[in-house]
């Protein structure tokens, strides 16, 4: 594949334009390819083979290279390109408003079915992925629109996660006020996707010896999903759930 010749490319000292010769003398069918690079330094480069389905071309500018093919027209990469160097925060947030903006002026010629949003940096992810995020829809009718909504899910569960870190982290005198603050990031965020951090509200109240509002953020957990009293009940009896909670809740 052309990714690890890339990489080898950069690490014996190539630029975009010596490592694109190289892929021609091995790759027969370099005509029917589109190739984007962005070194660590220097200028990004775009190749669209002359093979390539109409409408097909690509853009450049600082830090990104984009390239399409069966477009409706060159209006799709030239919204890709403004949105992302118009759009601030994070490398993911700009490139999945660059497909939005793709999307919306146009897209895939052959219509909407897949999706797809990869962004790597090392020590994330699973183990030996470096996967920061990556999200794939195979066959939806909307895919940029769906990853979207899933970007959201996500960006709430860090924001999550990371008030949990500081709670761990922090001395005793700060640990309510981070509790506090993680309550009313999840007031309006009372449906099953958001129900383990209740629980962990809760767990975590109940740790500071906050017991009324342990009780608060169990009740919410069972409002979500009543059926989990059972489990609440036998966690109980078995002494992995607290017995002061458990009398309190279940009075």
């Amino acid at each position: 594949g052309f990714l690890p010749r890339f990489f080898d490319g950069l690490a014996e000292g190539g630029t975009p334009r010596s490592i694109l010769a190289g892929f021609r003398e091995c790759d027969p069918e370099i005509e029917s390819r589109q190739i984007g690079m962005i070194p660590y330094e220097g200028d990004a480069l775009s190749f669209t083979g002359a093979r390539c389905a109409p409408w097909a071309g690509h853009r450049i500018g600082s830090d990104y290279a984009i390239q399409g093919n069966i477009l409706v027209g060159p209006e799709v990469v030239d919204a890709m390109a403004d949105a992302f160097e118009r759009t601030e925060g994070s490398l993911h947030a700009r490139l999945y408003a660059a497909l939005a903006a793709g999307d919306a002026a146009g897209g895939d010629r052959r219509g909407r079915q897949s999706a797809r949003l990869m962004v790597k940096k090392r020590g994330y992810g699973q183990p030996g992925t470096d996967a920061l995020v990556d999200i794939t829809l195979e066959d939806h009718a909307h895919p940029v629109a769906e990853l979207g909504r899933i970007l959201d899910v996500g960006s709430t569960l860090l924001q999550i996660l990371r008030r949990l870190r500081a709670f761990s982290e922090a001395s005793a005198p700060d640990k309510p006020a981070i509790l506090d603050d993680l309550r009313a990031f999840l007031d309006d965020k009372r449906d099953r996707r958001y129900l383990d951090w209740w629980e962990s509200l809760g767990t975590a109240y109940h740790e500071i010896g906050d017991l009324d509002d342990a009780v608060d953020a169990f009740k919410t957990y069972l409002a979500i999903n009543p059926t989990l009293r059972v489990v609440l009940e036998a966690g109980a009896k078995q002494g992995t759930f607290p017995a002061d909670l458990a009398t309190r809740l279940f009075a």
